[in-house]
């Protein structure tokens, strides 16, 4: 294992721990959501607790959902590190980071902003359409564990995979509870509900198994290699040195090889590109790049930094991350230190 591969955890931008924070917390309460819709569908209540108070409560974790699914959308826009846009959070096809997973996250963003705005006009549109696309809230669950699992860099973790687990757990019971008992003529639909979350279950396993929780997810799941952003004027201009934060992402391919792709996040046109050595090398490669026009790519020393000289700029690059994050890939990040400008 390469030298730089063995470093030590540091503390990644605020706003990466806040969207994946505010993400695992909406999978949460959106779980409670859907299990409370389902129960007190069947008029179920606790025995020392009224039926509208459940109806409240379900009313007021939806509301609870809703801000926490926009403050996930705004901190997920904010952090630099996917460069994910203003455009990718709306549309849910086109993005360059993991566009499936992203695209089946804005899907299920847009059914609950749906279902939220027709309930503000409830008087309006009727009860019979409200509650025909109110069901439509329940697809927004499956939708967003997926995209958790396919975009999240802590699929792998004990403990998302807990959460994970008791959610899938605590809404599959719900619906057993609710198909249990009802009217002979209702037996067909009970049924199909039934198999589709079998099928959901069984399939969604499956590829949670072979995707999400094995090594090497970062690059099947479509992260892209090197975010590269838009053309920008040079932010240190004199002959001086600095020190900037860097943000980025692990890549490891299939034959073992590691790559990582960081942007400055001061100088934003300026991104670092480091890779494990290949056949016939002996020290890893970093290349340094203006908006897309590579100043330089060289060999660099591994200790406990990555030390490296571009033209006459003597470079020092420090990465922040896990073990688990080098093995399996996902987001880092790190601080470029340099003696000079790099133009």
């Amino acid at each position: 294992m390469p030298a730089f591969m063995l470093l030590a955890a540091g503390q990644p931008s605020w706003l990466w721990y806040a969207t994946r924070g505010l993400g695992t917390t909406l999978l949460i309460v959106l779980t409670a959501t859907v299990v409370l819709g389902v129960l007190t569908a069947t008029r179920w209540s606790g025995e020392d607790t009224p039926g509208f108070v459940a109806v409240d409560l379900h009313r007021n974790l939806s509301l609870l959902a809703m801000v926490l699914l926009l403050a996930h959308v705004v901190t997920t826009v904010l952090d630099p590190f996917a460069h994910i846009s203003v455009r990718d959070v709306l549309v849910p096809v086109g993005a360059a980071y993991r566009p499936v997973w992203l695209g089946l996250g804005v899907v299920a963003f847009w059914i609950l902003v749906g279902v939220a705005a027709t309930s503000l006009l409830r008087s309006w549109i009727g009860p019979r359409l409200w509650r025909l696309i109110h069901w439509a809230a329940y697809a927004s669950w499956p939708l967003a564990a997926v995209h958790g699992l396919g975009t999240g860099s802590d699929s792998r973790a004990y403990w998302m995979v807990a959460v994970v687990s008791a959610c899938v757990s605590a809404v599959v019971v719900a619906i057993a509870e609710r198909v249990r008992d009802g009217r002979a003529v209702t037996l067909p639909v009970r049924g199909l509900v039934v198999v589709a979350v079998a099928a959901f279950v069984v399939f969604g396993s499956v590829w949670a198994v072979g995707g999400p929780l094995q090594p090497g997810w970062s690059a099947k799941a479509g992260t892209p290699a090197l975010t590269v952003a838009a053309s920008v004027s040079r932010v240190h201009r004199g002959p001086e040195g600095f020190s900037d934060p860097l943000v980025g992402v692990v890549v490891r391919d299939q034959f073992g090889g590691v790559q990582i792709a960081f942007r400055d996040t001061v100088d934003t046109g300026l991104t670092i590109l480091v890779r494990s050595p290949n056949a016939g090398e002996t020290l890893p490669v970093v290349t340094i790049a203006r908006d897309g026009r590579v100043l330089c790519a060289v060999p660099a020393t591994a200790e406990t930094n990555l030390y490296a000289v571009c033209g006459k700029t003597r470079l020092t690059i420090t990465l922040y991350g896990s073990l688990q994050t080098y093995n399996a890939g996902g987001t880092i990040a790190g601080r470029l230190d340099t003696s000079g400008p790099l133009l």
